[in-house]
């Protein structure tokens, strides 16, 4: 019967299904790839250089760099000369002068002074040096932004694996007690407790769902949209390391921080700026060479070309140039204070953190879930009640919330001090980006 069934079966298919089912296939072929394509996991390093090479702002002070440089060759190259060439002819009109024709030319070349070329380049790599300190800052600022986001997003990661441990617990207890309740072995009071437990834990579940969602898309916006929507990240230990003395820290922040070269670049091209002003009322020179050809004879003279500032003694733009001299060493100072009061709050805030993960970690944590334990084990001998197993895992709950939210507010703030500080490890990673 069985044998028959199925010969009958292929002898009433119609041709016209046999001859869909090709195109059917390669369309099944090619989907299925695409719903087999699992999402991308992305490391650390991997945004961070992935947001290097969108980011806008990175992008546009790269361009800025490049910029500078070419004012910088400007400023370095010598003056073109000036050449000037006539022709013409000569008749004489009451003379005996011969006629003929005649021809002159003039070659003047400026003088690229030391007074005024030295002051002029000076400015000019200072604004490049500030041009770089710029870019560094931008890349800095884009690397500690990844880094926020990415244990951003491990955080709250975390979050959901401790919020559907939760759920699934309270599950339990709820099933436990409503068949507790259906035998008659529980009040009500207990069995609403677990409910009301219950509901809690789902609702915190699906804010923990969307929160990563949140995070998720706040990474992909600061690492640009080269991040396909459809990616994880690989988790990573948060790199904690142990900071020098507040003093120590400062003077690398002073030494090191592009925000603070740049800065102190700023007010070296203003004072050379100044300078170039102050110089610009000194006499401009220039060589100048001319010979003039007539029939009967030829003139060659050699002599020198002064420019003297008789009228314009360049009074506005030295004030002008006075006036962003004494602005630039004011946004020094300004900024080295700012640094400073930066600095000091994250460290105090690094040192606060650090005191809270170490005493949740070694203590309440373990004394928390100590405590669960004994008062698990005590329900379930009928030593203890539901409702003191129920704030026993509340305590844990909260106490291990209150860790994980801890080492990642660790990480931010060491991830800040980082970015004061211009770390090596971090310059290293935007040469290599550029590369």
């Amino acid at each position: 019967m069985h044998a028959k069934g199925s010969f009958l079966f292929t002898k009433i298919v119609p041709m016209s299904h046999l001859n869909v089912l090709p195109p059917v296939f390669t369309l099944l072929l090619m989907i299925a790839p695409v719903c087999a394509q699992e999402s991308k996991t992305f490391t650390s390093n991997e945004l961070i250089t992935l947001a290097l090479e969108s980011n806008p702002q990175v992008l546009a002070a790269r361009d800025q760099s490049r910029a500078i440089r070419g004012q910088l060759s400007i400023a370095r190259a010598i003056p073109n000369p000036d050449f000037e060439l006539n022709t013409g002819q000569q008749r004489s009109v009451t003379g005996p002068l011969s006629t003929g024709n005649v021809s002159s030319w003039s070659v003047t070349q400026p003088l690229d002074m030391p007074y005024n070329r030295f002051p002029r380049v000076n400015a000019a790599e200072a604004n490049y040096r500030s041009a770089e300190a710029t870019r560094i800052a931008f890349e800095v600022e884009t690397i500690s932004k990844v880094q926020q986001r990415y244990y951003e997003l491990l955080r709250r990661e975390a979050e959901l694996k401790a919020a559907d441990e939760d759920y699934n617990l309270t599950k339990q207890i709820r099933d436990r007690m409503q068949i507790r309740y259906d035998v008659g072995e529980t009040a009500r009071f207990e069995l609403i407790r677990a409910q009301t437990e219950f509901l809690n834990a789902q609702i915190n579940a699906e804010s923990s769902k969307l929160r990563v969602d949140q995070a998720k898309g706040q990474l992909r916006q600061v690492v640009g949209h080269g991040l396909p929507q459809n990616y994880s990240v690989l988790a990573q230990t948060p790199k904690i390391e142990e900071l020098p003395s507040f003093p120590v820290l400062l003077a690398e922040v002073q030494a090191q921080s592009p925000e603070l070269q740049k800065a102190k670049a700023d007010v070296e091209a203003s004072e050379s700026k100044l300078s170039f002003e102050q110089n610009s009322r000194l006499p401009k020179l220039s060589f100048k060479a001319q010979q003039y050809n007539d029939p009967n004879f030829v003139d060659r003279l050699y002599g020198l070309v002064v420019s003297i500032p008789i009228w314009d003694f360049k009074g506005g733009q030295i004030a002008e140039a006075q006036a962003n001299a004494s602005k630039a060493k004011n946004q020094l100072n300004a900024q080295n204070q700012s640094l400073e009061q930066q600095l000091e709050f994250a460290y105090k805030l690094h040192q606060m953190t650090s005191y809270q993960v170490k005493i949740l970690d070694q203590q309440v944590v373990q004394l928390a879930a100590s405590a669960r334990r004994i008062a698990e084990v005590s329900y379930k001998y009928g030593e203890r009640g539901m409702l003191e197993y129920l704030d026993a895992q509340r305590t844990f709950r909260v106490a291990r919330n209150d860790l994980i939210k801890a080492r990642f507010d660790l990480a931010s703030v060491s991830t800040e001090i980082q970015r004061l500080r211009a770390t090596p490890e971090w310059l290293a990673k935007i040469e290599s980006g550029q590369q």
